[in-house]
This record gives structure tokens, sequence and C-alpha cells, in this order.
């Protein structure tokens, strides 16, 4: 091998290196240290406005490793904010926020944590539902949850995400399925095993006040 082949060899494995290095190392790195910074940024005077702003500066930098993860933990964050909001404009805006951001990753329907991202955002919905009582967001909590038990079978997470939306829905032989799946897998839960009878013994009240007298 002459020596300006070694050479080129050389340039090109170092940038290589270099490339590896700054989207592998680097841009992950200044990716997370920005998302830490809007994070502590926020203080309790903070506007939505200000919340969007924050984020939306980390988590639309360029970087092809680290998206996912923070994506989630903003997830998390929004969760908590719609749990302790009661304003229906607010959690409508922070619903929005998460799933523009988890868009792109909901897209790709797979991945090594997808079934917690779609409880996640199941969980989010649920909520907004919950505090709004907007058809939409049950129907979205629907269809992440289910989705989550479809790539998660077994999931603890999962389960429990559909049998609420199935007693919030009335749905009896969904609830049935789903706690018995569950009690399956963890028989010593007896907070299921209530809740199970107590949505039964409900269903069948309303059944008799159906029924002519």
């Amino acid at each position: 091998m002459n020596t300006t082949l070694k050479k080129t060899i050389a340039v090109i494995a170092i940038l290589v290196l270099v490339l590896v290095a700054y989207y592998g190392s680097y841009l992950p790195l200044q990716k997370s240290r920005s998302f830490i910074t809007a994070m502590r940024s926020l203080g309790p005077t903070a506007t939505l406005a200000d919340f969007e702003k924050s984020f939306a500066k980390t988590l639309d930098a360029p970087s092809p490793i680290g998206q996912e993860e923070l994506v989630r933990q903003l997830g998390s964050i929004a969760l908590n904010i719609v749990q302790q909001n009661s304003d229906p404009q607010a959690i409508k805006k922070i619903v929005a926020i998460a799933e523009k951001y988890y868009e792109p990753i909901i897209r790709r329907n797979r991945g090594m944590s997808f079934s917690q991202n779609l409880y996640i955002l199941g969980s989010i919905n649920e909520l907004a539902f919950l505090k709004t009582r907007e058809p939409q967001y049950f129907n979205s909590a629907k269809n992440y949850f289910i989705k989550a038990v479809e790539f998660g079978p077994n999931r603890p997470q999962a389960l429990y995400g559909t049998f609420d939306i199935f007693r919030l829905e009335g749905n009896i032989e969904g609830v049935k399925k789903t706690a018995n799946k569950i009690l399956e897998q963890w028989p010593s839960d007896e907070k299921t095993r209530t809740l199970l009878a107590e949505f039964i013994k409900q269903a069948e009240e309303r059944e008799k006040d159906k029924a002519p007298k």
C-alpha cells in the first residue's frame, strides 16, 4: 500500500471518528443540557407560552440520538401539569404540545419503549377527558391504551390504563376481559378485584332499572 493511499485512509478514518463523536456524543449531550436548562428556567410564574418556547428550543435542535428520551420526559411533565390544572384551555394547549412532539415517534410505530410512549399519551388524554369531558380525548386515550396492550400484552401500565378506559366507557366485556388478564398475572391485586366487583354490581343495577316494572 503506497504512502498516499495510507494517508487518505487515515484522513477518512479521522473524519468518521469526528462525525461519530459529534453526532453520537456532542449533539445529544448539548440537547440534554439544554433540556435541563429549560426545566430549571420555568419558575412558578411561568406561562404556557414560556413552557412551549423553552422546550421547543431544545426539542427542535438537531440530534440523531436522545430525542425520544427527551420527548418522553416532556410527556411526563405534561402529564403532571394536566394533573394539577383545571383550566380547559390550558389543558388543551398542553395536550397539543405533547402530541406535537410525540407525533413522529408514534408514526414510526416501533421502538424499545414504544408501549411506554403510548401509555404516557394515553394517560395525558385520559386526564384531559376527565377534566374537560371532551370526547376526542377519551377516544385518543382508548386508542393509545389498546395499542399499548398490543405492543406489550403483559405490561401492567398498559393493562391498567385499558381497564380504566373500559370502566369509563361502561364496556362490560372489555372490563371483565382486562381485569381477568390482570388478575391472572397478579392474583393478589385486591384493588382490581374490588373495582371489577363494584363495576359489575353497578352494571347489574342499571340493567334492573331499565327492566319493565
